[in-house]
């Protein structure tokens, strides 16, 4: 029986421990143009899932990754020609809001082809429970790209993005009786990816695929290197 409680406790706080870092981005280096623009789109990603390693009964042994298939949205609306605000979100991870700034190239509604750059950022922190109540956490993130693109014609266009986002974990564990309980895990992790994508659209619908490098760095973890790609299908407004 004492056997059976521990392993119980063991799988709780394993499971308990779980928490969500974001996959594809499918941000392009177009601005929306003019004013009052927007897009919606649904997406299908792969996710990381970062669990807390706690086998050994401690929280020092850094986290276990996994990769895990989720629906994602991003919303995104100009305030000027060159100038976006983006609102994007993955299942089990954190909203995110952003701003887009596109310097070089003409806007999404000018379908200009040619060379397109643009630099993006980020910024999302929520406060989360398990849905079995054994763990509060917080978790906030910071994320910058640098989007390059080249439109060929009014139908399609190539896209790339290097970035670098940042995540702090914070949380407290509840689970009486555990040699766990009370401690509060803390883990930074940095992720850099590297996406290449293609965009084709037959206004106002357009769908995106997207393929991303991602090397994640976390404390006490050996780093974690992973190739996924994505789907989206959205609509111009």
């Amino acid at each position: 029986m004492r056997l059976l409680v521990l392993l119980l406790l063991l799988f709780q706080a394993g499971c308990a421990t779980k928490y969500m870092l974001p996959g594809n981005r499918f941000l392009t280096p177009e601005s929306q143009g003019e004013a009052f623009r927007g897009q919606i789109e649904i997406q299908k990603t792969t996710g990381n899932e970062l669990s807390i390693d706690t086998t050994q009964g401690t929280i020092d042994e850094g986290v276990i990754y996994s990769e895990v298939s989720r629906t994602a949205f991003l919303l995104s609306n100009s305030l000027f020609d060159q100038l976006d605000l983006f609102w994007s979100h993955t299942a089990g991870a954190n909203s995110m809001l952003g701003g887009k700034f596109q310097f070089l190239g003409g806007s999404r509604v000018s379908k200009a082809t040619g060379h397109k750059l643009a630099i993006a950022a980020a910024i999302g922190s929520n406060e989360h429970e398990t849905d079995d109540g054994v763990v509060d956490f917080t978790l906030g993130g910071q994320e910058y790209l640098i989007l390059y693109g080249y439109r060929f014609a009014e139908e399609f266009i190539l896209y790339s993005s290097l970035s670098q986002a940042n995540y702090h974990f914070d949380g407290e564990i509840n689970l009486n009786g555990s040699t766990i309980d009370g401690l509060q895990p803390k883990i930074d992790s940095r992720i850099m990816s590297l996406s290449g994508g293609m965009e084709a659209s037959m206004n106002p619908v357009f769908a995106k695929l997207e393929f991303t490098y991602q090397s994640i760095s976390s404390d006490k973890t050996k780093a974690y290197t992973n190739f996924i790609t994505g789907l989206s299908i959205g609509i111009s407004f």
